[in-house]
């Protein structure tokens, strides 16, 4: 199966540009970013923020590297990657399911932009995949008719199931800059990291918490378990019931040429 075409200008190139100085023209903004690579999308809001569509994720990553905390006209620019509208999250997919398998077959409800089915740190799929869209009807599509169908994406007979796919910034977190310093936050920083002293009201409540946590882990690792066994069991009847139905359709096939 060929490797899809890798394309420019996609969802996962576009940046959000905030702080941004409210005289800013839409064409100094851009001659800013083209410096780091083709510009497809300069939206100004003229609200102090604006989003900046790259040709290719590389150049938009050096761009947002470059250009977030940058001063321009007294103000520090805000750079970060862009919520992508159009994307979905798929799970319970095959080890066999490939990301070029998973591309085409997505492919039915509108273009894709990129699919991958993930893996973990030896190179070995996780079951779970997710598939950006150019546009969001071709995500609302694939959500609505997988959701009320049964979508399969090899032989077996075991759907896939899909969901929105929750934007996460794992990359560049919460800095300091961006602290809400509001009351409580105010009272929270008041004191430094620091281990509790025994017999405080922190260390009383501290262990309490601790303990709930346990029992969240504890409670947690037996329902996973209690679904693993559940999974195995129907992946075994499953193997019975196809074995039946082979056996019928050759005793059918059978009758009919005798």
């Amino acid at each position: 199966m060929p490797e899809p075409t890798k394309k420019k200008f996609t969802g996962r190139c576009r940046l959000f540009v905030g702080n941004l100085p409210n005289e800013l023209k839409e064409d100094e903004l851009r001659d800013l970013f083209t410096q780091y690579g083709e510009v497809a999308e300069c939206f100004l809001s003229g609200k102090g923020f604006a989003f900046i569509r790259m040709d290719t994720r590389a150049n938009a990553e050096v761009a947002k590297e470059l250009l977030d905390g940058f001063g321009l006209k007294g103000r520090a620019l805000r750079v970060r990657f862009a919520t992508h509208g159009a994307a979905i999250r798929v799970k319970e997919l095959s080890p066999s399911v490939s990301n070029e398998l998973l591309y085409q077959a997505f492919s039915i409800f509108g273009d894709v932009e990129r699919a991958v089915h993930i893996v973990d740190e030896r190179g070995r799929p996780t079951g779970e995949g997710i598939v950006e869209f150019e546009r969001k009807p071709g995500a609302l599509d694939a959500l609505r008719r997988i959701n009320d169908g049964i979508f399969l994406m090899t032989s077996n007979p075991k759907p896939v199931y899909v969901e929105h796919l929750e934007p996460r910034d794992e990359e560049d977190g919460l800095s300091e800059r961006m602290l809400s310093r509001n009351p409580i936050c105010l009272r929270e920083r008041s004191q430094p990291p620091r281990f509790a002293s025994h017999g405080s009201f922190e260390y009383e409540f501290g262990t309490r918490w601790k303990e709930l946590y346990q029992m969240e882990r504890i409670k947690r690792e037996q329902l996973e378990q209690e679904f693993k066994e559940a999974r195995q069991r129907l992946e075994n009847d499953m193997d019975i019931a196809y074995q039946d139905y082979q056996a019928m359709l050759l005793r059918e096939g059978r009758r009919l040429f005798s």
